[in-house]
């Protein structure tokens, strides 16, 4: 089973959700799975569009920058844009059998 985890942050950003994030992604590959991970733009500023952490492989999506940065409303619709083109951009490189939309809730 290969899947796409789509989160909103991951590590090196410690937290509780990176760290819960962390906890399925080791037990699903226990199960045998193939968990390849897309951070939102919210992750931040980071050296490339793909980048090893602690042996995890992670595609990231830019951070928001420019006008609609500073604007409620238009900033998150902008952001979810940028979300779907990078999802779409990484699942026809990867075909997975299953996108996992994670929540911060």
């Amino acid at each position: 089973m290969r899947v796409i985890h789509i989160l909103d942050h991951s590590i090196p950003t410690q937290s509780g959700y990176s760290f819960r994030t962390l906890a399925i992604l080791k037990e699903q590959r226990a199960l045998g799975w193939e968990t390849l991970h897309l951070t939102g733009p919210k992750q931040g500023p980071t050296a490339a569009a793909e980048e090893q952490v602690n042996g995890w492989h992670f595609y990231r999506t830019p951070p928001l920058d420019g006008i609609l940065k500073g604007i409620a409303g238009l900033a998150e619709i902008k952001l979810m844009g940028d979300v779907a083109r990078r999802v779409e951009q990484v699942a026809r490189r990867v075909r997975p059998d299953l996108l996992h939309a994670h929540s911060r809730s």
